[in-house]
């Protein structure tokens, strides 16, 4: 006996709701998962671009720089390059420093595998009693910045690092880099185990690839790519370098895939406090090195207007700027030109920190509007050439507010064939005395502390007088 049809009805209805249930379910389900995701996907490429973005669009808010950096396309557009600011600088005295296979190094300084000339290992910088915080990176209100000079993983320091390991040169910094905020080298080379060498220049850099992940280890942070090597290898050998910093979260600044990334900043994030880092080149070999709308390149400031519509838009979106850049002329203290103005500029754009590389020598320091200026930083894994000037540099040390207000301190080092080694106490106070020699105006203590002094000499553009060429 069937049942009766309302009954054999209501069981297809009820059958019909449960498949209907289920299909919702399942559907339910796939959007949650989907929902999840890509959830997880935005919270990741975030947090990506916090710990270590590329050197790209993305770093800028809409219309920062806009169709200005294309602007900056070739030198020529603006001022020429010099002569002494070319690759010609280096055959001076046939002594620079720089190997590749264009300059077989002859110079026989160089220690022996393992010989550092010191016994130790230096982890933090001297405290200096009370502020001793604010330079070990243990002020919350504060971030400690290491600055560091011209890096290069090529020739005889190749040849060495071969043998003693890739993590020798961060023996005697280690420690100042992974205990503070930030830690920024200008890299002086290209890393690439291809390229196309440059031709028409007497040193022709090229490092390789397994130099980048060492020095992400040992807490570098960024480096600069805005100098007159980095293109050694043509475009290609630049591409590699900036795809082996990516691999390491290393970021970079100073060049990119056009102009737009080139005169980008990075954007980091440290303790709450947003920083914008740039890098620019007034070292440029020739036009074509110069990034343009749709062509590889450095960020040059011979023409320095994209630069600074750069800095004056980061300043609305950061609360500290900071610039890195490569210029003047090598194995002397004296300041072109070029120097003084640029950092001024600048500066009056909004920079609160400007931080200088190339001279291969150290060179003086100045406040301008309150703000602090490093002209140069000398060398600092490189190798060691006849010159013992050249052998001098510091770990130049800021620490910086919210407000822009920063505070130096210089360490000083012996660049040692691919290690920096910590000077001892007499050569060190030797090297701050004779930096404070030519920074006029500024004061340097026995510990290394930078400060305005109550007078300082002036010419009558208001450009700080520096030391006689000591070359």
């Amino acid at each position: 006996m069937y049942p009766p049809r309302s009954e054999k009805n209501k069981k297809k209805q009820q059958e019909k709701k449960r498949r209907q249930n289920r299909i919702w379910l399942l559907l339910n389900l796939t959007l949650i998962t989907l929902i999840f995701v890509l959830g997880a996907y935005f919270y990741l490429e975030e947090r990506l671009k916090q710990v270590g973005p590329e050197a790209g669009t993305e770093q800028l808010p809409n219309g920062v720089l806009g169709e200005t950096a294309s602007n900056e396309s070739d030198p020529s557009a603006g001022e020429t390059p010099l002569t002494d600011d070319s690759d010609a600088a280096h055959t001076e005295n046939g002594t620079e420093n720089g190997s590749g296979p264009n300059n077989p190094h002859s110079d026989g300084t160089s220690p022996e595998e393992g010989d550092t000339g010191d016994e130790g290992e230096v982890g933090l910088a001297p405290s200096t009693g009370s502020d001793s915080g604010k330079w070990d990176g243990g002020d919350a209100e504060r971030l400690l910045i290491h600055f560091a000079g011209d890096t290069i993983f090529s020739g005889k320091v190749e040849e060495r690092l071969e043998k003693a390991g890739y993590e020798l040169p961060y023996k005697y910094v280690r420690g100042l880099f992974k205990n503070d905020d930030l830690s920024v080298l200008n890299l002086e080379t290209p890393v690439t185990t291809g390229g196309d060498p440059a031709e028409d220049k007497t040193y022709v850099f090229k490092s390789p690839p397994k130099a980048i992940g060492p020095m992400a280890q040992a807490g570098v942070d960024a480096v600069n790519l805005a100098n007159n090597h980095v293109l050694d290898q043509g475009v290609s050998g630049l591409q590699d370098t900036m795809k082996a910093l990516r691999q390491h979260n290393l970021l970079y600044v100073g060049a990119g895939k056009n102009s737009k990334e080139a005169y980008a900043p990075v954007y980091v994030e440290r303790k709450g406090i947003k920083i914008a880092l740039f890098g620019f080149s007034r070292v440029v070999p020739e036009p074509g090195w110069v990034a343009g709308k749709s062509k590889p390149g450095v960020a040059s400031v011979y023409a320095p207007k994209a630069a600074l519509n750069a800095i004056q838009a980061a300043r609305q979106n950061a609360d500290l700027v900071l610039v890195m850049t490569h210029w003047g002329k090598e194995r002397t203290t004296q300041l072109e030109k070029h120097q003084p103005e640029l950092a001024h500029a600048f500066i009056d754009a909004g920079a609160d920190l400007v931080i200088g590389s190339h001279p291969h020598v150290m060179q003086g320091l100045e406040q301008y509007k309150g703000k602090w200026i490093a002209y140069s930083t000398g060398n600092f894994i490189f190798t060691k050439s006849k010159d013992p000037k050249t052998w001098e540099t510091a770990v130049f040390a800021a620490s910086c507010t919210r407000d822009g207000d920063c505070e130096l301190k210089l360490i000083p080092y012996r660049t040692e064939l691919g290690q920096p080694v910590p000077m001892n106490a007499e050569d060190g106070s030797k090297l701050l005395k004779e930096i404070q020699s030519f920074s006029p105006g500024v004061r340097i203590s026995e510990e290394g502390d930078v400060s305005a002094a109550k007078t300082g000499r002036m010419n009558p553009s208001g450009v700080p007088l520096q030391a006689e060429d000591r070359t």
